[in-house]
């Protein structure tokens, strides 16, 4: 297994970032979609393995169309909101049936354009998966919701007007609640699953098929850990807001605790959630069924890379932000490996014969900025 490295530097990228800033300024805007390209470049060029480099291929000009309808399509929310606001609610919906659609889109194109020692990525996903992904099961979501709370409407109310114990009451509402965290639980699991299979099955490396085999119940457990994890200083929280007095020295000690811990472990358990979902899927995952991957990130030091990111980040009124992409590139990087034992050259040298190192025609992007990939 070999480690992926990334050479570039935090005074580097300032360069290309304070630049790209006063540019975009200066345009009003416009010059946004060549800075993202300039900044992609810089990382893609920079991440490097078995001396070997990435590249991003798309220009200013292909992603100038789907910058220009995201602008439109905010400038048509904003006015919506603020002049008939009682039809924000249809152009949500709109965006939602949209935004498949958007995510399919860019990630065909983001893939086609992105290459590893001149072989293209390529994604060949069917939109009708896409729609049942990224609208079905966020629908799901919302059926779960509403019908907890339509059942939760249905059987307390009753039991209140007569004369049951009020303890029985409270332990009839915990249970509704717990049923409804795990039944959201489960749905957002679901979605993380299905979106990796999707994006990471449907991907391609020239002609070398990727594929992964993931369960459910795996995910299950890492977001149960997490989320139990995140759950502890809001007890304590709730804990101090109903220890006797309100207004009582303790209870506002357990109440500040209890508010630093659950930023403080909340970090924690999103590190915890990231880390180990990326080695699960990581570990499950080949190209080709013979280039296997694996991650060594750690929780502890993603979380403390997230934090102090954001002091410097805070303390230098975000100028700090081009360090601290860096550093972030750094840690994912150094911590994703890839099995170039068995043959890896010879693989590489077979990619680029058979063809997959010539790139299709691409048009307009449509890109959307979305954590579609780890």
């Amino acid at each position: 297994m070999e480690a992926l490295r990334f050479n570039g530097t935090g005074s580097e990228y300032f360069k290309i970032w304070i630049v790209n800033i006063l540019l975009t300024i200066i345009t009003l805007g416009i010059y946004y979609p060549w800075a993202k390209v300039r900044n992609r470049r810089y990382f893609y060029a920079n991440s490097t393995l078995a001396d070997r480099n990435f590249e991003y291929h798309a220009t200013g000009k292909q992603l100038l169309l789907g910058f220009i309808i995201g602008v439109i399509l905010f400038a048509i929310y904003t006015f919506v909101t603020q002049v008939a606001p009682q039809y924000a609610l249809g152009f949500m919906a709109f965006f939602m049936l949209l935004l498949p659609w958007l995510i399919w889109r860019s990630l065909m194109f983001n893939m086609k354009v992105s290459s590893f020692s001149n072989v293209h990525f390529s994604f060949r996903g069917a939109l009708k998966t896409s729609y049942k992904i990224f609208l079905g099961y966020p629908l799901l979501i919302l059926l779960i919701i509403a019908g907890t709370g339509i059942l939760a409407s249905v059987v307390i109310p009753p039991l209140e007007s007569q004369e049951i114990d009020p303890t029985i009451i409270t332990i009839i509402g915990i249970i509704v609640g717990i049923i409804m965290m795990a039944l959201y639980l489960y749905a957002i699991v679901l979605i993380q699953k299905k979106s990796k299979e999707y994006m990471i099955g449907n991907s391609f490396y020239g002609q070398g098929a990727f594929s992964t085999n993931l369960e459910t119940k795996k995910f299950l457990a890492i977001y149960g850990k997490g989320v139990g994890l995140a759950l502890i200083p809001l007890v304590v929280m709730i804990g101090g807001l109903t220890l006797g007095d309100e207004n009582s020295l303790e209870a506002e000690i357990l109440f500040i605790v209890g508010y630093v811990g659950l930023i403080v472990v909340s970090l924690l358990a999103g590190a915890y959630i990231m880390s180990r979902t990326r080695a699960y899927v990581y570990k499950n995952t080949l190209l080709d069924d013979r280039v296997a991957f694996k991650s060594t990130l750690g929780a502890r030091a993603l979380a403390w890379v997230m934090f102090t990111n954001f002091l410097m980040i805070l303390v230098t009124i975000g100028f700090a932000m081009p360090w601290a992409k860096v550093r972030m590139a750094k840690l994912m990087l150094e911590n994703t490996l890839v099995d170039t034992s068995i043959g890896f050259d010879e693989y590489i040298t077979q990619q680029q014969q058979s063809g997959g190192a010539i790139g299709e025609q691409i048009g307009e992007a449509f890109d959307v900025d979305m954590d579609v990939g780890f």
